[in-house]
């Protein structure tokens, strides 16, 4: 038969491996809890823009590990399609087939024009969508158009007389770029950062600003949504922003003293705001 000590013994090794056991795990699970947790973004860019606006902001995304897809839109940038091609409905397909190009959910983030376009696209696919992130952008009810919200500004800075239309009205561009995209679109940042979105521009088409966007507001209702302020914008004014976000039923916002095109001037702003979303 086995001493008393010999019996001792064995339970305090038997406790003392246990012990070990559940340390390990307990350590195991506090290391996962506290890893970095790894999203998938998806950018969409504005009106007289292209998916070059998100460089720096995707590339400091990517640096922390997270997967960054920036959309190019028909007709704009790089991109060589037909003007007929340039709908809201193939923008919106071209938004949603990026997102079901990956697994999982992703973060939805629009700027300007892409606001109405994340807005239609997320009520589609609601499913995939973690969190809908707005900066400076157009946030159509349905039945509303870009355009419906544009005329409701009440300090807009885009006026007529500073835009040239053809005959047919299929495009608009400025009649004095040099000067217009700096002052509207870019007031806060270098000199280089002005001449390179002057040098990239492209007359927008106009069918998808005047296009209503068709969508269950209660699809909507339900999205994580949140709005990031750019309280120096000129484009589409500050105030304007917060009548939408007060219509939209959107609680969750951020604010940056920018103009309106803050991932260009004010990238580790934008990046800050994008990465407190991920915890």
């Amino acid at each position: 038969m086995k001493s008393i000590k010999e019996t001792l013994k064995q339970n305090f090794l038997k406790v003392l491996v246990l012990s070990l056991v559940f340390t390990s795990a307990f350590a195991r699970n506090n290391f996962n809890n506290d890893a970095p947790k790894h999203k998938t973004f998806v950018l969409v860019h504005g009106a007289w823009q292209a998916a070059f606006v998100w460089d720096e902001v995707k590339a400091q995304l990517e640096k922390q590990g997270h997967h960054v897809i920036a959309v190019e839109l028909q007709g704009h940038g790089k991109d060589q399609s037909a003007l007929a091609d340039a709908t809201l409905d193939n923008y919106v397909a071209k938004v949603t087939a990026a997102i079901n190009s990956v697994d999982g959910k992703v973060i939805l983030v629009g700027h300007s024009l892409g606001g109405a376009i994340i807005t239609q696209t997320a009520t589609k696919v609601p499913g995939k969508i973690e969190k809908l992130v707005y900066i400076a952008g157009f946030v159509p009810p349905t039945g509303k158009s870009l355009n419906d919200l544009a005329k409701q500004d009440p300090n807009p800075g885009i006026t007529p007389e500073l835009l040239v239309l053809p005959p047919d009205y299929s495009t608009v561009t400025f009649a004095n770029p040099e000067v217009n995209i700096p002052e509207l679109f870019l007031k806060d940042g270098s000199k280089q950062q002005k001449e390179l979105m002057v040098k990239n521009l492209k007359p927008e088409p106009t069918a998808p600003m005047g296009t209503p966007l068709q969508y269950d507001p209660k699809v909507f209702a339900g999205l994580d949504k949140y709005y990031v302020y750019t309280t120096q914008d000129r484009a589409i004014s500050y105030t304007a922003q917060q009548q939408m976000v007060k219509a939209a039923g959107i609680t969750k916002t951020f604010t940056i003293e920018a103009s309106h095109s803050p991932f260009v001037s004010k990238p580790a702003e934008v990046v800050t705001i994008l990465l407190n979303l991920t915890k």
